[in-house]
């Protein structure tokens, strides 16, 4: 007889490990069903000689210590996941060169007040602005605790009366909450630095995402994960072991099974089937809907055209460089760094839909920086990013394969040794190329997409956040991860997969209505 569990969950990623460990918590029988033999799906990391890499993560915000902890370090207290975080110093250099200028080149800092003291010298006319932007988050705040009071079902008055700026914000971009705020080009060029963490223009980018993601690396600061981020997909997993959830590792679900209109378990590759009121996948919708489900005319049609109406988000491409030097010696000083053509994040946006794009964003962390013993003594190792707005991959041939990612790779360190006047090939100990392609084989996901859909206008966080739980799929599926309601990120996935964790328990308590 298949055994019968509350919950299981597809996929072994940030969401699906918080929406297990949260639903655990609360009494649930959980099954855990990875395809892989490790669990974190992006949050991972892998070994090439004696380098350990970062799969993917580069810094987090809202951990800190005191009254500088903030909601995800919060979380992690209340859930009981064992961390060893450590803070980052500064949160970005931003350079903008082209063809030999340099336009722009600052250093932000942490804290609210370092980051005051930072406008003032910088940009001494957005004084107020600034301090604008911080009240605006407050707002912000307000409307999002009053809007999940409400359950989904605020009252209009009172959101008219006591939470307008927070309906203002929710429906415009972070370009146009800037100006709206009163601030200088230069300083909007500053602030527009951590686009590529959203996958999109900072004219497109709903405010109320990027305003939460900014508000919580200036204020609570950034974190790296002593051990990378391998170690709190494992901190996750051991505490949700001991909450008695239960993992099964290079396991693979094939069919995801229904009765009665709804999903009642899934069938894995060797044939085994278990039982269960409801599904929360780490897989994208459009996975489950055409692959995996067994009786695809309960996909709702409007399902349907929600999935065929969104677009995929960036697709990364990272080098792993493990180095034989240390950082000092290179002239490393900066732990996250970025490199861009031009500040006008559109053009850059615009111009990555293919492969040879002139105009990029390089986002470049040297994790040595903020853990020095991260790599053998006397050596250090860095990450290069940048990222594709379209499948830039798909008519690249097999043959023509590994030397297209190659030629890429070697443009990337051309152009940051160029800009930095940094010697990094004469110091290559190990390089790792990930590609598009290696994402979507090791990850699973559609175009190697690691950052679920993209935040357009009419699907952004906030539009997402107002629907949730009000546009039904099939009883008792439910979706966690970068796809999701809070779009892509640790922070998001992570706080989205634990929210949905609680919509799960009414459902499952209600008999599966």
């Amino acid at each position: 007889m298949a055994e019968k569990y509350d919950l299981v969950v597809i996929g072994a990623g940030n969401g699906g490990l918080m929406t297990a460990c949260r639903a655990s918590r609360m009494g649930l029988k959980v099954l855990v069903i990875e395809k892989h033999n490790l669990p974190g799906g992006a949050a991972s990391s892998f070994v090439r000689g004696r380098f350990e890499f970062e799969a993917s993560l580069h810094e987090i915000p809202d951990f800190g210590e005191g009254e500088a902890r903030g909601e995800l370090g919060l979380l992690f207290d209340e859930l009981g996941i064992e961390t060893d975080m450590v803070p980052i110093k500064d949160a970005f250099r931003y350079i903008v060169e082209k063809d030999g200028v340099r336009s722009l080149d600052v250093t932000f800092p942490h804290g609210k007040e370092n980051v005051m003291n930072f406008i003032r010298e910088t940009c001494p006319d957005d004084i107020e602005p600034m301090e604008r932007f911080f009240d605006v988050y407050k707002d912000m705040a307000a409307g999002l605790e009053y809007w999940g009071s409400a359950k989904g079902n605020p009252d209009p008055e009172i959101l008219r009366n006591e939470h307008s700026n927070f309906m203002k914000i929710m429906t415009i971009s972070a370009g146009e909450l800037f100006r709206v705020l009163g601030m200088s080009d230069k300083c909007i060029d500053i602030m527009t630095a951590y686009w590529p963490y959203q996958g999109i223009d900072i004219n497109t980018v709903d405010a109320s995402r990027y305003l939460m993601m900014v508000y919580g690396y200036f204020v609570n600061g950034a974190y790296a994960p002593r051990a990378r981020s391998h170690s709190l997909s494992a901190a996750i997993v051991k505490r949700c072991t001991s909450l008695g959830a239960t993992f099964l590792f290079d396991t693979e679900v094939t069919r995801v099974l229904t009765d009665k209109g709804a999903v009642c378990g899934v069938e894995v590759a060797d044939g085994r089937r278990f039982l269960c009121t409801a599904i929360a996948s780490n897989a994208f919708p459009e996975v489950i809907y055409s692959k995996l489900l067994d009786d695809k005319s309960l996909v709702p049609p409007f399902e349907r055209k929600k999935v065929n109406a969104r677009e995929y988000g960036f697709r990364a491409f990272s080098v792993y460089l493990g180095l034989d030097a240390p950082p000092d010696e290179i002239g490393i000083k900066d732990y996250t760094l970025f490199i861009s053509t031009t500040a006008d994040s559109k053009v850059i946006y615009d111009s990555s839909v293919t492969l040879e794009y002139s105009d990029y964003a390089l986002d470049v962390c040297c994790l040595n920086i903020a853990v020095p013993d991260c790599s053998p003594a006397g050596t250090c190792e860095m990450i290069l990013t940048i990222s594709y707005t379209a499948d830039a991959w798909a008519d690249v041939t097999e043959e023509d394969y590994v030397k297209t990612k190659r030629r890429i790779a070697d443009q990337m360190i051309g152009n940051l040794e160029k800009i930095m006047g940094f010697k990094i090939r004469e110091h290559i100990e190990e390089i790792e190329i990930a590609s598009p392609v290696t994402f979507a084989r090791y990850m699973g996901t559609p175009q190697g997409s690691v950052y679920g859909y993209s935040s357009l206008r009419w699907d952004g966080m906030s539009s997402r956040l107002v629907a949730e739980g009000t546009e039904p799929t099939i009883p008792g599926l439910f979706f966690v991860g970068g796809h999701a309601s809070s779009l892509s990120g640790y922070f998001p996935t992570y706080t989205s997969g634990n929210r949905t964790a609680f919509r799960i328990l009414g459902y499952v308590m209600g008999g599966g209505k």
